[in-house]
């Protein structure tokens, strides 16, 4: 590459002399290539490394974006003179160029404030975080708490071009998905197992859980069961009631029943307290929550029933009062940090293969016992 001059034609500036202040240089020593760029520029442009690395802006812009093509002699000098000289791709153009963001996000129905102190939101949010970035994604939170706010986050979820969408609480009535859907969004729902087509999901065995709490409580010898569910619109619940009402009809003898209270410690307190108070109490009761197994304890002592003697209770979820109550509770305890990876994992593959193959996983929970059940649990 020719050196700049400065004054007339073919006069040599000298150093320090004709060169304007506001250029640098560096050349290779392997080509003699030189890289100028203006100061306040970006340094280096993917054609100053093409020209350093003596290739073409293609063969560079295959090491950038990963894609096969290239030696491994000539992918490693590339990534280091990339390196060396501080090159950054443009996101905006690579946006372009590949259809992607390199970016996921995560919309929950809740404020950000809500969502650091709900009792699963954080650790599932933790464990898509570091998927993501272990994936080379960054991630975006988005926030939905309202139904006018539906057409507002869709709208930025497809102007900053993101990859997919982890959805940790879409139920089946609310729009989310199906916004996502004809956007075409690929997303993945945590706990609601779609049906409908180009649905990907990961749940835990809710049902399999309830139905395992219920049959120990009869091998204990508890004969009169009540499920004191949750909403019975969260799909959780569903699952939870079904294996509640399977396990407790296979075994025969047995006097169970059902009723719902909202995850709200008020509501869970005026249901317990209801149930309890009944000329005939249950003598097990299977909680659709943590929250509402504490009231149910409360309640109990209220009544003058002993836990576990005359009442075993236990709760779902495991969260940390769990562990405080007493007696500790049993509880079933969610793999919430493997449902954030998986759900991560499983949208990575359906961005990949653009959705071509369906993508359900259901993992296992575990139960927790502790002094809420009878010695035999």
């Amino acid at each position: 590459m020719p050196e700049e001059t400065s004054g007339g034609a073919g006069r040599r500036a000298a150093p320090g002399a004709g060169d304007s202040p506001d250029r640098t240089g560096a050349r290779d020593p392997r080509n003699g290539a030189r890289v100028r760029h203006r100061a306040g520029q970006a340094s280096v442009t993917v054609k100053d490394i093409a020209a350093l690395a003596g290739v073409t802006p293609g063969t560079v812009s295959r090491v950038v974006n990963g894609r096969p093509g290239v030696g491994p002699r000539m992918r490693a000098r590339i990534e280091a003179l990339i390196a060396e000289h501080g090159y950054r791709t443009d996101s905006s153009a690579r946006q372009l160029s590949t259809g992607r963001s390199s970016t996921l996000a995560v919309v929950f129905p809740l404020q950000a404030s809500e969502m650091a102190l709900h009792h699963t939101y954080p650790e599932l949010l933790g464990a898509i975080g570091d998927a993501a970035d272990a994936a080379g994604h960054d991630l975006l939170l988005i926030s939905i708490t309202s139904p006018d706010k539906l057409d507002r986050a869709v709208d930025t979820l497809v102007r900053r071009r993101v990859d997919g969408v982890v959805l940790p609480a879409a139920g089946p009535r609310d729009g989310v998905r199906a916004a996502l859907v004809r956007a075409g969004i690929p997303c993945v729902t945590i706990g609601h197992r779609a049906t409908a087509a180009g649905s990907w999901w990961v749940d835990t065995d809710h049902d399999l859980a309830a139905a395992e709490l219920t049959r120990r409580l009869i091998a204990t010898g508890r004969r009169r069961l009540h499920l004191l569910n949750g909403p019975p619109q969260v799909a959780a619940c569903t699952l939870r009631a079904k294996g509640f009402r399977t396990a407790a009809a296979e075994a025969g003898g047995v006097d169970f029943s059902e009723s719902h209270a909202d995850f709200d410690e008020h509501a869970a307190r005026d249901a317990a307290r209801a149930l309890l108070s009944a000329p005939t109490p249950p003598t097990a009761v299977v909680a659709g929550s943590d929250l509402i197994a504490a009231e149910v304890i409360e309640a109990a002592r209220s009544e003058g029933l002993r836990i576990p003697e005359d009442l075993a209770v236990t709760g779902f979820d495991d969260q940390p009062l769990a562990r405080y109550v007493v007696p500790g509770l049993t509880t079933v305890r969610m793999p919430l940090h493997d449902l954030g990876t998986e759900a991560t994992r499983i949208l990575m593959s359906s961005v990949h293969d653009g959705g071509r193959q369906r993508r359900h996983l259901v993992l296992p929970s575990e139960i927790v016992v502790r002094g809420s059940t009878p010695p035999g649990f």
